[in-house]
This record gives C-alpha cells, structure tokens and sequence, in this order.
C-alpha cells in the first residue's frame, strides 16, 4: 500500500534497497552456519582423538598370537587329475539323480527338462501345503474357541449364581423364606459347587421348619468346605429341633475348634454337656451297710425341723428298773417337745422370714461396665422383676454394641425383651431406643434365630407400641425387618406393608 503513491524511480530503488538487505541477511545467515560446521566437525575431531587407546598400553597377559596357516600346495599329475574328475563327475551325476536336480553345465539335461511339468507340480505341492496350513489352523482356532466359549460360559454361571444368591438374600430379609429357597436352588443349578448357597439354603429351611432338609444341605456344604463355620451352626440348630444333643453337641464343639471364642457354642456346650451327662440311679441301702451314705441317700423334700435337746438329770430316773414303761414316757417327752419346736417354727410369720432372706442377700444397683457384670447382676435380679426392671432401666441403650459385643445370648436377649414389655409399656416408658440398640450388636441375628411363638408376639406388641409412641417411621420398618416380623395386621401395622416389601 505505501509502494502504490511512489513514482517508478523510488519503487525501483527501494526494490534494490529491499534485495541489498536480503543478501546481506543471507550471507550472514551462511556464515554463521558454517561457523557452526566448522565448530561441530572440531568437537568431533577432538572426542574422536580422546577415545583412541593409547599405545604405550602393554599387551595382555597371557594372550596368544595369532598364527596364520600356510596352504600347501599339492602338484598333482595329469592322470590323477582326470580321475578326480571323473569321479567327482560320477558322483555329481549319482547325486543328481538321487535329488531329481540338474547342473548348469548339463545341457543335454536342459534340453530334456519340461518346464510345464515342474510349473504344475510346483503349483499342486503349493496347494497341498496351504491346504494343510489351513486346516491345521482351523482345528487350531477351533480348539481356542471351543476352550474361550467353555471358560466364558463357566464364567456366565458363576455370575448368575451369585445373582441367584443376592436375590435369595433379600428375599431372606424380608421374611420371604420359600421365595429364598427358589432362589438359592437356581443358584446352585447354575454352580452345584457353592457351599455357601447351601448353607444358605438350609438357614431359609430352617426358618420353614424342615430341620431334616436343613440338615442335608448343611451337610453338602461342609463336604464341599469342611472350615465352614455357618454350617456347623446351622446344623446344630436343626439337630437341636429335632433333639439330636448328641449329634448337636459335636457340631458345637466343632465350630469351637474354629472359632475358640463363638459365645452362642459355648453357652450350647455347657448346657448340651449338663443334659447328656448320665444321672445316678438311686440304689436303697441295705440293713447294717454305712459306706457311701451320704451318696445314696436321697435328697429330702421335706422342710427341716429344729429340735430341742433335753438335759435329764439322774433324779429323773429310778433305780428300779420300770421296764418299757419308763422307756416310753422318755421317748414321748422328746416328742413333745420336738411337736412344740416344730410349731412354734411353722408359726412364725413368713414376712419375717423373707425379710431375713433380703437381709443376707444384696441385690445389685451398680450400672455394668461389661458383659460378664451384666450377666452375674442378672442372675442375681432374676427373681426380682421389679428390681431387674430398675437395672436394665439405668442403662443407657446406646452402650447395648459396647457392653455385650460377641456376647450376646439368646438368654439374656429375651430376658430384656420381656421386662420391656412387662414394665415399659404399662408405665408408657418409651422402648424404640431400646430395641433399635439391641439390633447393633453383633451376635444379634444369630440370638433372635431361637425366638418361640411366645416371645415372638412379645417382639409384635413391643414393636407396635414403639409405632405408636415414636414419630421415625424408617426406623420402625428397620425394626419390623430386623426382628423378621410376618403378620403385620396382627399387630395393626398394615400402614407399613407396602414399604416393607420395598
């Protein structure tokens, strides 16, 4: 734009002005790379001369010399000469015709070659050898496919069967034991060799009362993983409803090898060992025979009598002996008296005496810091519901996880149940902290499994009147699922059916 004002003069100077300067930056530009060549080679140079080794290096230790071989030349006469040749002609010739192939020098045997011939049996060999390339590549990839198909149906099983046990384990939540069974046997046609399916199929029959098909499964699954400890208990269960103690109690003991500190096996050992232990029969004793006496004696059901010894003196008695009859009003004078002792007993008041038996026994009030605290209070409180209602009523229920951790007893799990609902609902004491506290311990599920009809409709009224008294409605649907509820309209909770079955 500012050439297009100028005259022809000053566009033709300024056109040599512009090319004077582009040869002046080209030339400088040239210079300078060969500056740069120049210097690059030098370096070069330089690295190369210090990477020589330097010849004042002595030789090596012990390194032979290379001696080179001198040929010996052989003179060979003119006869020898041709006989070599004809013998190197011989076998040549013997050799070509073993390998079908012709010297260059045989021009008879060119002549005689037919070329088609050997075009077409280069081409048949060819085809026979893709031919078998082929098919041995095909059996090849049919052997990988076959191989990937198997691996990936074995892997299509596997997952439908933990599909098959996910579903059977919410069905199980919800209480939904026979639609828990359907799914847990889909799962094991799809993987016969699940132990865990089976053992979780026994714990759904187990909930339907068909102990002797809780028992099989259980018994495929230990076959299948003999460490299974859920296997074992869920076995002993079953015997225990079909009162096999014995079988029951080796199933027990077997868990406690695996598993030394399960609580719910112990207290199971100890009483299975009590019940099976063999009673002594009571054999009478024979006249005159005092050995083991105090061993064969029965125990006494009738209540123990003070009696008052009598000091007789000598004036008493007469020197004459009066026969029988003096013997008699002896006798019947320590009647007396034991007839007066035993009455004045039997008419003491029985206030009185329960009064001296609180006397001697103190009842515990101190808040459990422990497990084995609570459990030795509560032996102690256990015939005095009232003042087992006043301990369990000072423990915070948000310590319940804390103070029985593994320990929990079915026992003892009931026990608080029912003084809940003995005391808490008619004093119109809230209980929903009580029970949703209980559900945190670890050994829960496995105590709430032993609940009868009876405490099971303790468990119905205590959760009802929780519905009643506390505004969390999803807490209540976690309650109702954790102590497996049925009949909801039995207990007036049919508002909450439908989120159940969610």
């Amino acid at each position: 734009m500012a050439m297009a004002g100028m005259s022809a003069a000053e566009k033709s100077f300024q056109l040599q002005l512009q090319m004077k300067r582009n040869t002046e930056e080209m030339s400088s530009f040239l210079k300078e790379m060969s500056d740069w060549t120049r210097d690059v080679s030098q370096k070069d140079e330089q690295l190369k001369a210090s990477n020589k080794p330097s010849s004042a290096l002595p030789p090596v230790r012990a390194q032979p010399k290379p001696r080179k071989k001198k040929k010996k030349k052989k003179q060979v006469t003119i006869q020898e000469s041709e006989k070599i040749e004809g013998g190197e002609k011989k076998t040549e010739t013997e050799a070509d015709k073993k390998s079908g192939k012709i010297k260059g020098y045989d021009y008879r045997a060119w002549d005689k070659f037919d070329v088609d011939a050997a075009i077409k049996e280069i081409d048949g060999d060819a085809s026979k050898m893709t031919l078998e390339e082929e098919a041995r590549e095909d059996e090849e990839e049919g052997s990988t496919d076959d191989e990937e198909m198997m691996r990936l149906e074995e892997e299509k099983r596997q997952q439908l069967a933990v599909y098959h046990k996910e579903k059977g384990n919410e069905f199980f939540k919800q209480g939904k034991w026979e639609e828990a069974v359907e799914c847990y046997t889909k799962g094991l046609q799809q993987d016969a060799l699940n132990a865990v399916l089976f053992a979780n199929r026994a714990m759904a029959l187990l909930k339907l009362q068909k102990y002797a098909a809780a028992i099989a499964d259980c018994d495929c699954s230990i076959e299948l993983d003999d460490t299974y400890t859920k296997a074992y208990l869920r076995r002993a269960t079953a015997h225990l409803k079909l009162e096999h103690k014995t079988e029951a109690l080796a199933d027990f003991n077997k868990v406690l090898e695996f598993e030394p500190e399960n609580k719910l096996a112990m207290s199971t050992v100890k009483k299975l060992e009590v019940e099976l232990t063999p009673v002594e029969e009571y054999t009478p004793r024979k006249p005159g025979d005092i050995t083991n006496m105090k061993r064969t004696l029965p125990p006494s059901d009738k209540p123990m009598v003070r009696i008052q010894i009598i000091d007789i003196s000598p004036e008493d008695f007469d020197t004459k002996p009066k026969g029988k009859k003096g013997i008699e009003e002896i006798s019947s004078k320590v009647e007396i008296e034991a007839v007066k002792t035993k009455k004045e007993v039997s008419s003491a008041p029985k206030q009185k005496k329960e009064a001296s038996v609180v006397e001697f026994e103190t009842l515990p009030t101190r808040v459990p810091m422990n497990y084995l605290q609570f459990q030795t209070d509560t032996r102690k409180l256990k015939s005095h519901p009232e003042k087992l209602f006043e301990y369990i009523k000072q423990i915070d229920p948000d310590i319940y996880p804390k103070l029985f951790q593994d320990s929990l007893e079915a026992d003892n799990l009931f026990m608080i149940l029912e003084t809940l609902n003995k005391f808490y609902i008619p004093n119109r004491l809230p209980v929903y902290s009580e029970l949703y506290y209980l559900t945190k311990v670890r050994r829960f599920d496995m105590a709430i499994m032993f609940k009868t009809e009876h405490q099971q409709l303790i468990i119905g009224q205590l959760v009802q009147y929780a519905a009643e008294t506390a505004d969390d409605k999803l807490g209540i649907i976690g309650l109702i699922k954790a102590y497996n509820i049925l009949d909801l309209s039995k207990y007036k909770l049919n508002n909450l059916q439908e989120e159940v079955e969610i």
